[in-house]
């Protein structure tokens, strides 16, 4: 049966604390504190107040052994501390050099300098801060990601990118963490999504040496190619480390088109409202494929100090954050964020839900429209979640139209009976008029919006 309705504005969408979520698989960037090149102090509590429940922090050896052989953790402290006294459990991703050890190394922080590539002293050197570093933390922090993208000339130094020599890393790194805690949870990462270094390193054994592989997928349009690249992955890690989980450990959009670091995207029309709609669209993404971790890179635009990789060579500053850089007030991202920690925390999963879309109100502009339209299906608390949208690059302003329909089944445990409309670009709720409760067992829905970022129809129920 076709129904005809008219959406009526009922209110914002929910959100709560970090605090406030028991669980959830989203996390955000809160790397380069070893460089200080953001502020952590102005981005606690309003951290707290997005519902992320995750907090990726990097260690900066440079930072915490400034005399050899002496250690001062205290910055790290107090970073650790502030995230978890919120509800935000920190994870290290461990790396980059000191020059105390590397005199050669380009910049101040030896930022992607190696230690397998320096030498025995180096090394041992990085052995001995592994140690100290896990034993100064065990109880307080249990992730421990080797390395950043080791496959990024950025942030292999000297020399060039070597799956081989990134598993000694790894294999090295591990074992000295282990040793002083058991229980500590090992992952690594790299720069894209399906790669030929990944699977260098699977047929190195690095698989035997982690629990987690992140990818970092940077793109211009987020679902390029990307279910196609996890797949292969999965397939890898099958083949080759099955109990390895498959992350998304970082990846992000900038807020403005010019004078940021990541022109490199090929950007040309960008603004908060659509940073905004490619963040929706990138979380959800790798939350329907069932990826176990998501995290968004950054909290905060990095412009406090001079951003620089391996080469040492000046760069422009990161623009990717939820905050602005200097004043840290909340971009547009930074609400549309809320509302997806609230929404897709732990108590939702992704769900294999009958979903159509069909053109309505007698004609469409084009049938390819109907074939490109990404849906989304996921469950929470047994309610069923429809998402959908078009695909288009974001920059390219598509207009909203109003002559979609979407075909939906009673195939989640509970039923849709205050149907209602989350548009979390926006983040209002609106509900669907003239929808008699029970009148959802099977429905093609006419008329409703389509965007180039997620509408989600849901019953308004789940939303508590």
């Amino acid at each position: 049966m076709n129904h005809s309705f008219r959406l009526k504005e009922i209110g914002p969408v929910p959100t709560r604390t970090s605090q406030e979520i028991r669980g959830s698989r989203i996390g955000i960037g809160f790397e380069t504190l070893d460089r200080e090149l953001f502020n952590p102090e102005r981005c606690y509590d309003q951290l707290s107040q997005t519902g992320a429940k995750w907090a990726r922090c990097q260690t900066g050896w440079n930072r915490c052994e400034t005399v050899k052989g002496q250690f001062d953790f205290q910055w790290l402290d107090d970073v650790v501390d502030n995230l978890l006294v919120r509800g935000i459990e920190p994870w290290f991703n461990v790396g980059f050099g000191n020059k105390l050890y590397m005199p050669d190394a380009p910049g101040e922080a030896a930022v992607g300098c190696v230690p397998v590539l320096y030498g025995p002293e180096a090394q041992e050197a990085w052995r001995l801060f592994l140690r100290k570093l896990t034993e100064h933390f065990k109880g307080r922090v249990r992730r421990y990601e080797i390395w950043n993208e080791a496959n990024h000339p950025g942030f292999w130094w000297p020399g060039k990118s070597s799956a081989k020599e990134y598993t000694q890393l790894v294999a090295m790194s591990a074992g000295e963490i282990k040793a002083v805690d058991p229980d500590a949870f090992i992952s690594a990462c790299s720069a894209g999504c399906a790669c030929q270094f990944i699977l260098d390193a699977l047929r190195e054994g690095i698989g035997a040496h982690i629990g987690a592989f992140a990818i970092h997928p940077y793109s211009t349009v987020p679902e390029m190619n990307y279910a196609e690249g996890v797949a292969a992955l999965r397939s890898q890690f099958r083949q080759y480390a099955p109990h390895v989980e498959l992350w998304m450990g970082e990846c992000g959009c900038p807020s403005q088109t010019y004078g940021h670091n990541d022109e490199w995207l090929n950007l040309f029309n960008m603004d908060e409202t659509k940073q905004a709609k490619w963040m929706l669209r990138r979380l959800l993404t790798d939350l329907a494929l069932g990826l176990e971790h998501v995290s968004y890179f950054h909290a905060t635009d990095l412009m406090e100090k001079e951003y620089r990789q391996a080469n040492g060579e000046v760069r422009k500053p990161v623009m990717t954050g939820l905050l602005h850089g200097k004043v840290y007030t909340p971009k547009e991202a930074f609400h549309s964020f809320a509302g997806i920690c609230s929404l897709f925390d732990a108590q939702t999963r992704p769900a294999a839900l009958s979903c159509h879309c069909f053109a309505s109100l007698g004609r469409c502009e084009s049938k390819l429209v109907e074939v490109a339209i990404k849906k989304l299906t996921f469950e929470r608390n047994g309610y069923p979640l429809y998402a959908y949208y078009l695909p288009e690059d974001v920059q390219l302003e598509t207009p909203v139209r109003n002559n979609i329909g979407l075909s939906i089944l009673d195939d989640a445990p509970r039923k849709i009976d205050e149907p209602v409309l989350v548009d979390l670009l926006q983040m209002k709720v609106f509900a669907i008029e003239s929808m008699k409760p029970g009148a959802w067992a099977f429905a093609d829905i006419e008329g409703l919006p389509l965007a180039d970022y997620p509408l989600i129809i849901t019953d308004r129920k789940a939303l508590g």
